[in-house]
C-alpha cells in the first residue's frame, strides 16, 4: 500500500510538470489514444487534440484513410463540441477484412487561431474481425509489446470498488427437503464456497484443509479431513459423489527456465508463475476415505466461478512476465503462453492452444483471462479452456450467458516523449459470453461510464442485461461522481439509461428484481432508490429514501420488502472542517417497504454494537437463510467505545464485546426479532479481541437442527429447543507455509 501510495505521488509531480510544459509549449499535437495495431472492419478513430482545431481546414486532402495501394478510403468526420475531437467514421460496408490502412493527418490542419499541427501524423492498422485468432508466438509477442509499452504512461485513478453479492440457489442431493444452501444470485446457479452440506454430510474448508463431518443431530461427529500441501482452498461445490474444491497453489506445472543471465533454473520464490488456479476433484462415496481422482490446474488467479446443470465454470486472470524475460533476453525461447494441467489428459501442465487464443482488438489489456468449464459427469473428459487477451474484475452469470466486467481507463495526453497518459474516472467495459453444456463463445460486448460496485451490479432478465455504475470519485468537488443505470438487449445493443442520481455520492450496493432495481448509494446519508424497470427502453426514478447509515447488501424478503444489511452511521462536527465527518457505527439491519415505489420507507431497523463488522457487508455468502421460514443468520463481531483524554488528546477507544452469530426472524408485519445468538469464543473479562480459531465462519441447516462453523468446532444447535446440544471439536488445523 505504502509503494502504490509513493508511485501516485511521484507520478502526479510528473503529471503536474508535465502540464506545466504544455502550459508553456506552443505546440500543436495529435494522438489516438491507446491505438492498437487491429481494429474490427467497423472501427471509429478518435483523433484527440491538444488545442481546439478548426474543422474547415479538415478536408479530404489534409486527412485520410489509405489503404495498401495508396488510395483513399471512403470515410466521413464527426467533431466534438470544442473541436478538440475527430471521429474519422468507419466505411459505410467497414474495412477489407485483412486489409492494412494508414490514417494521415496533415501538418497544414489549423487551430482556431491559425496554428498549424506541429508535425504530420500517422497510424498504421489491420482490419480483423472483432473477435480475431491469435495466430502465433510472433504476432502474440507483438500484442504484448504494444499494450505493455502503454502501461508505463498510465496513472490509474483509485477505485472505490467493494466486493459483495449475488442471489439464486442450486439444490444439492439431500435426504432432507429441509436443507439449507448456498446464498447465491441466480435460482439454479450455484456459487463457491467454504462450506456444502448434501443434507447428511457437511464439507467444510479451513484454508488448507476440508473437515467432513455428519449433520445427525446429537450423533454428529467428524467422519474426515482433507489435507493438501500448500494448497489454499476457499471455494467448495458439490456435485453428487464429488467434492471440488478451487484454492491457489504454487508448485510449478511448466519445466523452470534457465535464464539467460544465470545458469540457474527458477526457484519457487520466483514470482512470474508463482499464481496458479488449482481445481482438485475427490470422489466422496466412502467419506471416511476420499480420494482425489482429479486436478486442473491453471496459471492464473480466480476471479469467480459457478456451477450449473453438471459443468463446473470459472474464470482465471493471468499476467505473462513479459518484462522480465524481455529484460533477460529470454523471449524466443520462452512459451510466454498460460500452461494447463488437466490429469484426465496428461500429468504434465501444457500451453493453451493458439487455436483457443483470441484478442480485442480494442482492448490495451496485457493480461490473459482463461474461461474454463468441466463435465462433473464425465471425469474422463478434457476440461474446455477458451483464452483471451484481456482481463476480468466482475462475473455475473445467468441460464444462457456468462459476462465479465473489467475496468476500462480513459486516458489523454498528446506527445509520446513529453506527455504521460493521465487516467480519467473509469469505464466498465463488459463482455458477454454463450454458454451451452459446457461450451463457451464470445457473443457481444459493450461499455458503460463508470465501476461496478460487485457482482449485483449485473442483471439479465426476460432477454433485458442491466447494470448499475458509478462514474468518476465521489470526493473530487470539481468533477463529482454520479450514478447510473443502463439496459441492454440481449446482444448488449442499448435500450435506455437513467443517468446523473446522487451526485457526490457512490453506489454500496444494488438489487435487481423482476421489473425494478434497488439502488443504494452514500455519502453521508443513504439514499435508497427505486427504479422502475418495468419498460426497459425508459427506466425511471420512481421514488427515494434518505436515512442514516447504508446497506452494503440488499436481500429480498417479499415482493414488497427489502432486507438492508450494512452499517449505521452518524455525522460528527470537527474543528478542521466546515462539513461534518461521517463516522461508522454499529451493525445496521433495516426492513424497508417498497409496497408504494414512489414512496419507500425504511419499516423497521436493528442496531448492533457501537461498532461492529460482518463477513456479509462484503460477501454474501455469509448470510444464512432457513430453506422455509423467515430465519436469518451472519456472523458478527461487536464493540463498545469509550472517550478517553491523555493531557490534550481526546480520541475514542473501542473493546471487544461480542463475537458469533446472530439468528433473526425477519417479518414483513413484525420486523426484527432476535431468536437467539451463538458464540464459540471462551468469554473472559479481559478478551480484548476475539479468538481467530474460534471466530463463526459458517452456518447451515438440516431440518431444525442448525450448525455453527468456525476453524475449532462445530455446535449443533436445536432450533425448535433454542439450545446447543453438542459441540465437537474439530481436529487441529494444520497450518500450511502459503496463507
Amino acid at each position: 500500500m505504502k509503494k502504490a501510495l509513493w508511485l501516485l505521488c511521484i507520478m502526479s509531480i510528473i503529471g503536474i510538470t508535465v502540464i506545466s510544459t504544455n502550459l508553456v509549449s506552443d505546440d500543436v499535437e495529435a494522438k489516438i489514444p491507446s491505438a492498437s495495431s487491429y481494429a474490427p472492419t467497423f472501427k471509429d478513430w478518435s483523433i484527440y487534440f491538444s488545442e481546439s482545431m478548426n474543422p474547415d481546414t479538415f478536408t479530404n486532402d489534409t486527412v485520410a484513410v489509405l489503404d495498401k495501394h495508396q488510395n483513399a478510403v471512403a470515410v466521413t468526420f464527426e467533431w466534438n463540441e470544442d473541436n478538440t475531437i475527430l471521429t474519422v467514421k468507419s466505411p459505410e460496408n467497414g474495412y477489407i477484412l485483412g486489409g492494412n490502412y494508414q490514417i494521415t493527418l496533415s501538418d497544414k490542419v489549423e487551430t482556431m487561431d491559425g496554428k498549424n499541427l506541429s508535425t504530420y501524423y500517422t497510424h498504421s492498422f489491420q482490419a480483423v474481425e472483432e473477435l480475431p485468432k491469435i495466430k502465433n508466438k510472433e504476432q502474440l509477442l507483438a500484442l504484448l509489446k504494444e499494450r505493455m509499452e502503454l502501461r508505463p504512461q498510465q496513472l490509474y485513478s483509485v477505485d472505490e470498488t467493494a466486493e459483495a453479492a449475488d442471489s439464486g440457489e442450486e439444490k444439492p442431493a439431500s435426504n432432507d427437503s429441509s436443507t439449507s444452501e448456498t446464498n447465491v444470485q441466480v435460482a439454479g446457479i450455484d456459487e463457491g464456497d467454504s462450506v456444502k452440506t448434501d443434507g447428511n454430510y457437511l464439507y467444510f474448508a479451513r484454508d488448507n484443509d476440508i473437515v467432513i463431518a455428519s449433520t445427525n443431530g446429537n450423533d454428529s461427529k467428524v467422519i474426515s479431513t482433507i489435507h493438501e500441501e500448500a494448497y489454499h482452498m476457499p471455494e467448495l461445490f458439490l456435485h453428487e459423489n464429488l467434492l471440488i474444491s478451487i484454492g491457489r497453489t504454487h508448485e510449478p506445472i511448466r519445466e523452470l527456465h534457465e535464464t539467460a543471465s544465470a545458469n540457474e533454473k527458477m526457484t519457487d520464490s520466483f514470482m512470474p508463475y508463482s499464481s496458479q488456479t488449482s481445481v482438485y476433484i475427490y470422489d466422496v462415496s466412502d467419506k471416511a476415505n476420499p480420494k482425489r481422482i482429479r486436478e486442473f490446474t491453471m496459471e492464473g488467479s480466480l476471479t469467480s466461478s459457478r456451477k450449473m446443470d453438471g459443468f463446473l465454470y470459472f474464470v482465471v486472470n493471468n499476467h505473462p512476465p513479459y518484462h522480465y524475460f524481455r529484460e533477460e533476453g529470454d523471449l524466443e525461447d520462452v512459451d510466454i503462453r498460460p500452461f494447463v494441467k488437466d490429469t484426465a489428459v496428461s500429468n504434465q501442465g501444457q500451453p493453451v492452444d493458439f487455436d483457443s487464443m483470441y484478442f480485442f482488438p480494442e482492448s490495451t489489456e496485457d493480461q490473459f483471462m482463461l474461461l474454463s468449464s468441466i463435465d462433473l459427469n464425465n471425469m474422463e473428459k478434457e476440461a474446455n479452456v477458451e483464452t483471451y487477451l484481456g482481463a476480468s474484475n466482475q462475473l455475473y452469470m445467468s441460464e444462457n450467458h456468462l459476462y465479465t466486467a473489467v475496468n476500462k481507463y480513459v486516458t489523454s495526453g498528446t506527445d509520446d516523449k513529453k506527455d504521460i497518459m493521465i487516467a480519467q474516472p473509469a469505464d466498465t467495459e463488459i463482455v458477454q459470453f454463450k454458454i451451452d453444456n459446457g461450451l463457451i463463445k464470445y457473443n457481444a460486448s459493450t461499455v458503460v461510464n463508470g465501476t461496478l460496485i460487485n457482482q449485483f451490479a449485473m442483471d439479465e432478465r426476460n432477454d433485458t442485461f442491466r447494470v448499475a455504475t458509478t462514474k468518476g470519485d465521489m470526493w473530487r468537488e470539481e468533477a463529482p461522481s454520479t450514478n447510473n443505470l443502463y439496459t441492454f438487449d440481449i446482444h448488449l445493443n442499448p435500450l435506455g439509461k437513467v443517468e446523473g442520481l446522487a451526485e457526490g455520492e457512490r453506489i454500496y450496493s444494488v438489487r435487481f428484481m423482476e421489473n425494478v432495481a434497488y439502488m443504494v448509494t452514500f455519502k453521508q446519508v443513504d439514499p435508497l432508490f427505486v427504479i422502475d424497470l418495468q419498460d426497459a427502453a425508459n427506466p425511471k426514478v420512481l421514488g427515494e429514501l434518505k436515512i442514516p447509515g447504508f446497506s452494503n447488501y440488499l436481500h429480498p424478503l417479499d415482493d414488497d420488502h427489502v432486507i438492508g444489511f450494512g452499517q449505521h452511521t452518524e455525522l460528527v462536527d470537527v474543528e478542521w472542517s466546515k462539513e461534518p465527518q461521517v463516522r461508522q457505527r454499529g451493525l445496521k439491519i433495516s426492513v424497508f417497504d417498497v409496497t408504494d415505489p414512489a414512496n419507500p420507507k425504511e419499516k423497521f431497523t436493528e442496531i448492533l454494537g457501537e461498532e461492529g463488522y460482518s463477513e456479509v457487508n462484503h460477501n454474501h455468502r455469509a448470510l444464512y437463510k432457513h430453506p422455509d421460514k423467515n430465519l436469518f443468520g451472519f456472523p458478527a463481531q461487536l464493540f463498545e467505545l469509550k472517550t478517553v483524554q491523555k493531557g490534550d488528546a481526546v480520541y475514542e477507544e473501542h473493546s471487544f464485546v461480542y463475537e458469533g452469530a446472530f439468528l433473526y426472524n425477519i417479518s414483513p408485519e413484525t420486523g426484527l426479532t432476535l431468536k437467539d445468538t451463538i458464540t464459540h469464543q471462551t468469554q473472559t473479562e479481559d478478551m480484548r479481541h476475539p479468538e481467530w480459531e474460534s471466530q463463526m465462519k459458517r452456518m447451515v441447516s438440516v431440518g431444525e437442527t442448525l450448525y455453527t462453523l468456525s476453524f475449532d468446532q462445530m455446535k449443533v444447535y436445536d432450533m425448535n429447543e433454542e439450545r446447543i446440544v453438542k459441540t465437537i471439536p474439530f481436529p487441529q488445523n494444520e497450518k500450511s507455509y502459503y496463507r
